[in-house]
């Protein structure tokens, strides 16, 4: 069972006042022999009583060291050494002169043992004590009924009653006066600590109070010392950054954020908001944003507070995406419209004009050209058109993974996939709600891509499977069973050429391409499909070693096979 604090306090101090007893003890010591050397060895066997006294000090502090671990009642075991010390004053006023003794004000320190140790009623108890021991020494020493051989210093005159009654009042005064102002002085101290202990109790709950809400808070906390070294990092910000504590705790904020304090100038910044992407601990690039603060004092020079903005970003450029495709969508329609009125009236008179016109060859070339131009024309305007406008689908429980294979097995077959070592790995049974064809054609064009992406021969791999809505893959049973809800990701990787960090953010934008002759039209139409099924697409290449595509569909309630095709 644990020690109240005043039992804890108490303890204390009965271990400072046997350390004080032995101090005196030994200082009493001293000045005994000091006086014997001054007498002379004749002397010598008078001083006996006095090292007698304080040898039973020395013997009485040990076993009060001994039993201090043991004693339950430490008030008892309190009330008995003060009883013990007024009882050892008392032999050595009467050893060292009786009535005649200076010594009486060791008594003082007894009751100011007490008053420490017990309050103002250990001060009273041993003033009261010590008025009653030294009344009956002088009583016995006046009457002489104590034997005189045991003191050490005598007089032969006989002091008279009155002032032996003078001498005991004077001291019984002097006892309760340093009863009643030790009490008082040591009470108040033990109050005082009392407050600072209670204080002491809610400075600490309000540290623990703030450092759970540090540690809890949503927004990643990092503080700095005056040389830039990281002295704390709160559970958001290691889940922000995916860097542990100890992998940054005291390492200078520019090995772990680099640049973070300096601006695009050079300058370093003192306070404000920041926004800087990072490559960290493990290796994933994130978006930051930072708001740096000065902090209180040395210890903590700066505050930061910082979020992990990535997915935001990539959100706001999602939305900026939709609104430039719908602003171009709305003018696309009325334009290809406009357009394809007139191409298909150019069209027809062009086929009977070569019908009815006795050409040359050369005329023929020419209108053989403008036909070509015009098919071709026409087709731009048809996925301008699918772009701008979506065919309406008509979306149903489909197999994606079945989808996926036959998409594969055709594309196998086509020119573009001529020295292209297409590898497949799909689970089967994921469903998703959708059109087949649409489908069909986001996947077509995405193998189109990654195969012209491929100089020579190259490699492209197709995998599937069912992840989690927080991007764990989602466990599979050998055969048919049930699968955590989450979504359908396919993934499509290339041994090309790879692109750029600039050219992967513009891919799907309309008309934007990197291949001579290419409409910019083909990424943008899988954009706009996939975003009408309530899917995701995202793009990851490095120059030099290819690029992935990865599309997720909502998955609905399937049932996913261990069979891969």
């Amino acid at each position: 069972m644990s020690e109240s604090k005043e039992t804890r306090v108490l303890r204390r101090r009965l271990l400072a006042m046997m350390v004080f007893r032995v101090a005196v003890a030994f200082v009493f010591l001293g000045v005994t022999v000091w006086f014997q050397m001054r007498l002379g060895q004749s002397a010598q066997p008078n001083f006996y009583p006095l090292y007698s006294v304080v040898s039973a000090i020395g013997v009485l502090t040990i076993l009060y060291a001994l039993s201090l671990a043991w004693v339950a009642n430490l008030k008892f075991f309190t009330f008995i050494q003060v009883t013990v010390d007024v009882f050892l004053v008392t032999v050595i006023v009467f050893v060292t002169g009786g009535i005649e003794s200076y010594l009486p004000m060791l008594y003082t320190l007894a009751v100011i043992g007490g008053a420490i140790l017990l309050g103002m009623r250990g001060g009273f108890y041993a003033a009261s004590l010590a008025s009653m021991a030294f009344g009956a020494v002088i009583l016995l020493d006046f009457y002489e009924l104590l034997p005189e051989w045991y003191k050490v210093l005598w007089s032969p005159a006989q002091p008279s009653w009155g002032n032996v009654a003078t001498t005991y009042t004077t001291n019984v005064i002097a006892y309760f006066t340093v009863a009643y102002l030790s009490g008082y002085l040591a009470e108040s101290t033990a109050r005082v600590e009392r407050e600072l202990v209670e204080k002491e109790i809610d400075y600490e709950r309000l540290e623990a109070l703030n450092r759970r809400i540090v540690e809890n808070i949503t927004s990643g906390i990092m503080t700095l010392d005056e040389q830039g070294r990281i002295t704390s990092f709160n559970n958001a910000a290691v889940a922000a950054t995916g860097l542990e504590l100890r992998a940054v705790y005291y390492r200078h904020v520019s090995e772990v954020f680099p640049g973070l304090l300096s601006g695009e100038d050079g300058a370093p910044i003192v306070s404000g908001r920041t926004e800087k992407t990072f490559c960290l601990g493990d290796g994933v690039e994130r978006y930051l944003g930072f708001n740096i603060s000065p902090g209180p004092g040395d210890e903590v020079s700066k505050i930061i507070i910082f979020q992990d903005l990535t997915k935001l970003k990539a959100l706001e450029e999602q939305l900026r995406r939709a609104d430039r495709l719908k602003a171009l969508g709305e003018l696309s329609a009325a334009i290809a419209h406009e357009i394809r009125n007139p191409l298909a009236s150019i069209s027809g008179s062009i086929q009977v004009l070569r019908e009815e016109l006795d050409l040359t060859s050369d005329d023929a070339h020419l209108m053989e050209i403008v036909l070509r131009e015009t098919e071709r024309l026409n087709s731009l305007i048809t996925d301008f058109l699918l772009f701008a406008r979506p065919v309406h689908c008509r979306k149903e429980e489909v197999d994606i993974c079945e989808v996926v294979g036959e998409t594969i097995d055709v594309f196998r077959n086509s020119p573009d996939a001529r020295h292209i070592d297409i590898r497949s790995s799909v689970c089967r049974n994921l469903r998703v709600r959708g059109d087949t064809r649409q489908i069909s054609q986001v996947f077509w064009n995405l193998l189109v891509n990654a195969a012209q992406a491929v100089e020579g021969e190259g490699v492209v791999e197709v995998s599937a499977r069912a992840v989690t809505a927080g991007g764990r893959e989602a466990a599979v049973a050998a055969g048919d069973g049930r699968a955590p809800s989450g979504f359908v990701e396919i993934s499509i990787r290339d041994t090309g050429r790879g692109m750029s960090a600039e050219t992967a953010e513009s891919i799907f934008d309309p008309f934007f391409s990197t291949k001579d002759g290419g409409t910019g039209l083909g990424l943008a139409i899988v954009h706009r499909i996939v975003e009408s099924h309530g899917g995701t697409i995202d793009v990851a290449s490095t120059p030099g070693e290819g690029t992935e595509f990865k599309v997720r569909f909502p998955l609905v309630e399937e049932y996913v096979s261990s069979s891969v095709a």
